[in-house]
Parts: C-alpha cells; structure tokens; sequence
C-alpha cells in the first residue's frame, strides 16, 4: 500500500541514492516491507535472549488463540532502524516511541510506512510519524526521531 498523495513515496529496494538532510521536507514518505518467518525469528531469540514460548512455540501460541508464532515486537522494530539507515545519509536513530497494537504472526507482511512530520534545521534532526501495516490494518503505530550527522 502506498501513500501517493504527497507524490515523494521511495521504495527501499532497488538504486537510489540516500539523502541528505537538505533534501528531506516534510510530506516525504519512507517504505519499507518485509515478513518474518521462523528462522528470523529464531535468529532473534538467539541474538536477543528472548526465548518467550509465545515467539518461540506455536503450540504455545496456539492455546493463546493464535495460528503460529507471534512476531517479536522488537524484531518488528528493527525496521526502523532499515528505514533510516537505508534512506539518510549520515543519520542515527535519536529516540523511537512506539506502541505496538496488534500482534503479528510469523510469515506475515508489514509495511512500514515513515512520513516526514517534522524537519529542525538547528538540530539537524527529522521527526518521522511511524505506521505499520497488515494489510490495511494498524499494528505499530508511533513516532522516530533522527538526528543527522554533520562531519567536522
């Protein structure tokens, strides 16, 4: 799904160059997909610690009322962190707030979309409002703030 209306939307796959701070305006939108399956998620549980049964079991999962594994929230995330990283030139991730909505269950897709909000020239910083989707449903909702880096 792509939020054509302000005409800026750029996919995170194919050739492109990144951004600089001077080139962001508020109204551009970020995209990026992706579906985590079992084996990323156990990549996670691995790198994470996080060995929850509700992530790790789908039998464990299933006595929840779910069909399989649960995504983790924080591999979910981690998109976000592709999103800067893929997109802005020189930029770190300053402070993320997010509210996770609805679960995910492994092996569906999300798409993250990341719309400019906020552009501070003083601080060098991009607010961007975070909305991940199932479908067309809200499952992550929130706000990133990037700071970017000016070389000395």
């Amino acid at each position: 799904m792509s939020d054509h209306r302000w005409g800026f939307d750029m996919p995170l796959v194919g050739t492109f160059t990144q951004v600089r701070f001077e080139q962001i305006e508020v109204g551009r939108v970020f995209h990026v997909s992706e579906k985590f399956c079992h084996s990323e998620m156990d990549q996670f549980a691995a790198l994470s610690g996080d060995h929850s049964a509700i992530h790790t079991n789908p039998e464990t999962a299933k006595r929840f009322g779910f069909s399989d594994r649960v995504q983790y929230g924080f591999l979910l995330a981690s998109l976000l962190s592709r999103v800067v990283g893929t997109n802005f030139e020189h930029a770190v991730c300053a402070s993320v707030s997010i509210d996770f909505v609805k679960p995910v269950i492994a092996g569906e897709r999300v798409d993250v979309h990341a719309e400019v909000t906020q552009v501070q020239e003083t601080m060098r910083s991009v607010v961007l409002k975070i909305t991940m989707l199932k479908g067309h449903e809200v499952i992550v909702r929130g706000k990133l703030t990037t700071v970017f880096l000016a070389a000395i």
